[in-house]
Parts: C-alpha cells; structure tokens; sequence
C-alpha cells in the first residue's frame, strides 16, 4: 500500500485513515446513544462528524489536486533558448 510513495502521501494517507477511523466511531457512539435513549440531544456530536468528512474530503482532495498539478508539470515541454 505505501510502496512507491512519497512521504507527503503516506502522512495524508494516515491521516485520512484516522479520521476515518474517527468517523466510524462517532457514528457508532451517536447511533448508540440513539438507540438506548432516542431523547437524547446528540446534535453536537452529529456536527463533530460532518465536520470530520469535510475534513477527510478536503484532505483527499488536496492529494488528487496536488497529484494532477504534479502531473501536468512534469508533462509541458522544456523550454527553448
């Protein structure tokens, strides 16, 4: 999985994987809370994991980003003198 990668995308990648290991895990907290007491106000916690996918989405966005532009510099011909 992390052979032939660079260092910047094997921290984004780990990162990635924690907050999605974060977002499973408020979820199932928020779904248990739910099902054991459905008056309970679990507002905040339901913004914490919206705010968790933008974050995840932003993250892997800025990598394809990064990736494309990468790829597309390596591709324009070299100048003339």
């Amino acid at each position: 999985m992390f052979a032939n990668r660079s260092v910047v995308e094997i921290m984004v990648l780990i990162f990635v994987m924690v907050v999605a290991f974060l977002i499973v895990a408020i979820g199932a907290f928020v779904a248990i809370v739910e099902i054991r007491d459905p008056t309970a106000d679990t507002d905040r916690a339901v913004e914490g994991l919206f705010g968790a996918i933008s974050v995840i989405t932003g993250a892997l966005l800025g990598l394809l980003a990064g990736k494309s532009e990468s790829a597309a510099l390596s591709q324009r011909p070299e100048p003339k003198e």
